[in-house]
């Protein structure tokens, strides 16, 4: 698998994956919605290692790793998320989720020991320029005198907690275990921690059976998961952790195109401008020469089992 493959693969999936969330709202509390999502993604994984014969048996500190993946990455990470939109229009939301790319480095930096570099700090100063520029005309309405500041607030602190997830899933150890095994036991403890956001929500459990909600859950489960997330578990190996998250710039930029062509949103002159300067900000990150990659624990020789 190429790493422009990954990268791109990863950037126009949770593109569209933006669209296919909205026609999950509305007779499903979102809650429960998180909770059939990763806990569909995690079964689906688990059936294709046994087929494949991948190793599932992995050593116990391999599981704290995954356990925090799931916890941040794939749970609490979107569970504040999806409470932040409660209070901002999506442009605010992907502004503020874009932060990623910094928080990334900084915490790859203390956790990893990652270097940082001038061109990796000036690429995603670059992106998130450009992305204010983008959403410019949302960001123009923000007010502190209402709901705004919780819900900037609250999708700050899920973004510091997907950047926690996305440093477990880099860390050195979690490169001895298979990447869909990584992602197939990191998905189920996601699903399991969704679980009990849901129950402490205190709302019914539901289920919408019409097409646009099931298609929208299969979609977000099978592509919007399975496929792209093991292609970002496996892309935060090759290139590393700070580099990966640049796509957390390049997603709403597809984003838009999709909502351009369905929606009708109508690009402005500082929405342009915004646009070149996140496509500069991305040939900048992905020329930069990836770093040397760090050993793999002792284990990573092992047969499968």
């Amino acid at each position: 698998m190429g790493v422009l493959l990954a990268f791109f693969g990863c950037v126009l999936i949770w593109g569209s994956t933006w669209y296919a969330i909205e026609l999950q709202l509305g007779i499903v509390p979102k809650e429960w919605s998180l909770v059939y999502r990763f806990g569909l993604a995690s079964l689906v994984l688990f059936a294709i290692c046994l087929l494949k014969r991948e190793r599932l048996r992995i050593k116990l500190r391999n599981h704290v790793w995954m356990a925090i993946t799931g916890m941040t990455l794939f749970s609490t990470g979107y569970v504040f998320t999806y409470w932040g939109t409660e209070y901002l229009t999506s442009g605010l939301v992907a502004v503020t989720f874009s932060m990623l790319s910094f928080l990334n480095i900084v915490n790859a930096r203390i956790f990893l020991g990652n270097p940082i570099t001038l061109s990796t700090i000036g690429a995603a100063l670059i992106g998130i320029v450009g992305l204010v520029l983008i959403f410019m005309p949302e960001i123009s309405t923000l007010s502190l005198a209402d709901d705004t500041t919780l819900g900037v607030a609250l999708c700050l602190i899920a973004t510091v907690v997907a950047s926690l997830g996305n440093v477990s899933a880099g860390a050195a150890s979690t490169r001895s275990v298979p990447v869909l095994s990584f992602n197939a036991w990191s998905l189920g403890y996601g699903a399991l921690t969704n679980l009990v956001f849901a129950l402490a929500s205190g709302k019914a459990i539901a289920f919408d059976p019409h097409a646009p909600y099931v298609l929208s859950l299969l979609y977000l489960s099978l592509v919007g998961t399975v496929i792209a997330f093991s292609m970002y578990v496996w892309l935060i190996g090759k290139i590393g952790v700070g580099r990966a998250a640049y796509m957390a710039v390049m997603v709403p930029v597809v984003a838009l195109v999709i909502s351009t062509l369905l929606e009708g949103f109508v690009w402005t002159v500082e929405a342009m401008i915004g646009l070149s300067l996140v496509i500069i900000g991305n040939v900048t990150m992905i020329r930069r020469k990836a770093p040397a990659a760090k050993p793999c624990a002792p284990d990573a020789a092992q047969p499968a089992k």
